[in-house]
């Protein structure tokens, strides 16, 4: 690779810049503004796109230093060599950098100039990578000279860096949503959490759920990714694809707001009703989620109403949590 120890540098700066990036977007963007310092061009551009050639994603900058259709072109991309060799025999991780020709008047490529004159009045230069959703790299262009083999070694390099910052990031931020929500459970009354080790095991992480625990063991929903409810647990598992960083399974003890609905009256469906109004959903998406109609929903909340002296939505919730029947 002709690159020097002071490229290396350059590029292990521009990962630093980049690592401030709170989500992927805007590590796209910011890495095509940076990739324009590393390598010059006159335009840099982020691009995905599906075999064979659908669900175009592309970011630019500046913007109208590529086509505003990214479909004009990705809907055509075999013409281009690289793209050729990427969809037909690529294998996972294979990486190419190339240059698109200086002087053919190529007619379809996956990176694209323009006003579609030909490539030799504007170089292109490309670094492709196979990942789980089809083709994904990064195109500078520019006018005048041919990009260098240095140059063509660095971009390629960036593009490496770049992209394992990116998979870091997307793993960071799945890791920030199970951290989530296991503190928005810890502390709450009634709530616990247990987490799933790599052999399966249910450890719980607090007393609410060792308690909660003999009754979910075992229960093959844990599995699957739809809440339930067994016994007087309320189970939510959230799943994590970090290496090493647990499943996590939020428990809710039922048995006290039940046991409140019990003493006023109100029927388990009338309770279960009362949850789901608390949670924002419609009567109809309640019917939904209970498996029941419309017709006996609108029924319970009429109930609810009046059993809880309540004349309004607000009032109700409010009653409902005066009296422990929802969660604070």
């Amino acid at each position: 690779m002709d690159i020097s120890d002071g490229d290396v540098r350059d590029v292990r700066g521009l990962v630093r810049e980049l690592e401030q990036a709170t989500d992927v977007e805007e590590l796209r963007t910011g890495a095509v503004r940076e990739l324009i310092r590393l390598v010059p061009a006159d335009g840099a551009q982020w691009y995905r796109f599906e075999v064979p050639g659908a669900g175009v994603q592309a970011v630019a900058v500046p913007a109208e230093s590529f086509h505003a259709d990214p479909t004009a072109i990705y809907d055509h991309p075999v013409d281009h060599p690289l793209t050729e060799a990427m969809l037909v025999g690529g294998t996972g991780g294979a990486r190419r950098v190339s240059d698109v020709a200086s002087d053919r008047d190529w007619q379809r490529t996956h990176c694209y100039n323009l006003d579609f004159r030909p490539f030799g009045v504007r170089r292109h230069l490309v670094s492709s990578a196979r990942d789980p959703e089809g083709v994904v790299g990064y195109a500078l262009v520019r006018a005048g000279t041919d990009f260098t083999d240095r140059q063509r070694d660095l971009f390629g390099y960036a593009h490496t860096q770049v992209a394992a910052l990116e998979r870091q990031l997307a793993r960071r931020n799945r890791l920030l949503a199970v951290v989530a929500a296991a503190l928005d459970s810890v502390g709450r009354p009634g709530h616990g959490v247990a987490a799933v080790d790599e052999s399966g095991t249910l450890r719980p992480l607090d007393a609410v759920a060792e308690a909660l625990l003999p009754l979910v063991r075992g229960d093959a929903r844990l599995a699957g990714p739809d809440p339930f409810r067994v016994g007087d647990a309320a189970v939510r598992v959230v799943p994590c694809a970090v290496p090493g960083v647990p499943r996590l399974v939020l428990l809710r003890d039922l048995a006290a707001g039940r046991a409140a609905a019990r003493g006023l009256g109100l029927t388990e469906r009338e309770h279960r009703t009362l949850e789901h109004i608390d949670a924002g959903r419609t009567p109809a998406e309640a019917a939904r989620a209970m498996g029941i109609s419309l017709t006996t929903v609108r029924g319970y909340v009429a109930s609810l109403h009046r059993k809880l002296a309540a004349g309004h939505t607000a009032a109700l919730l409010r009653r409902g949590r005066e009296l422990g029947l929802l969660d604070d």
